[in-house]
């Protein structure tokens, strides 16, 4: 059986924490797990388009962890939540983490973005991203009138997340990052210490793609 020796017990925490909250997002979404060296890069894709003519946002988030040591470089798996959720709920150990064998084949595990040269392009506050978070669940909540079949719920939520983030003037942002940041924790939420007026992140950007770095991660997406 493979394991992955988390490091940190508290590493382990976050990343069981962090599995059930995109499990929450999609149910039946997956989880990328790839080790360089003693890195653990682990990313889900709380949006995603299915199919041609799904204007749904790429949107992968992203978070690193360190191993105890290099025993499984170059693994390269990408396991359903539902079952890497079960992994942890069973662990016997607070650091040792087994790796479901049951791999998956998704479509934006074949999209990567490059690892190296980027550029700050921009910088984005918190409240810009909770703002824009808020208000796209409320227009979804509302604009979905009871009754409503999953294609034109769908349709109304690629439609919203694909917008740009209307508070923002600067590097064009769909506000599905703002979504996956906010559900994912990504950002402190509103009320807390950490979350000042000052509160501002930095957006990088490389060829064909932009990036936002938080406190809880990254979170990335094609650029237009």
């Amino acid at each position: 059986m493979t394991e992955l020796e988390i490091a940190d017990p508290l590493a382990m925490k976050d990343l069981a924490a962090f599995t059930s909250l995109a499990h929450r997002l999609d149910p039946d979404g997956a989880m990328r797990l790839h080790v360089s060296s003693t890195v653990l890069v682990v990313t889900v894709a709380p949006l995603y388009p299915h199919g041609i003519g799904d204007s749904t946002p790429l949107v992968l988030a992203m978070r690193m962890l360190r191993l105890s040591g290099p025993e499984m470089d170059g693994l390269d798996e990408v396991v359903p939540l539902t079952n890497l959720k079960d992994r942890f709920a069973r662990a016997e150990n607070a650091t040792r983490l087994p790796v479901p064998p049951n791999s998956v084949l998704v479509s934006w595990t074949g999209i990567a973005p490059p690892k190296g040269q980027w550029a700050v392009r921009d910088r984005i506050s918190g409240n810009e991203i909770r703002s824009t978070a808020e208000a796209g669940v409320e227009e979804i909540s509302s604009g979905a009138p009871e009754g409503a079949g999953s294609h034109a719920v769908k349709a109304l939520r690629s439609r919203v997340w694909s917008k740009p983030m209307a508070a923002h003037d600067g590097t064009e942002l769909p506000g599905g990052l703002a979504f996956a940041a906010n559900a994912l924790r990504f950002v402190p939420e509103t009320g807390t210490a950490s979350a000042g007026e000052s509160e501002e992140y930095d957006v990088f950007e490389t060829s064909g793609w932009l990036r936002i770095s938080t406190p809880g991660g990254h979170l990335l997406t094609r650029a237009k």
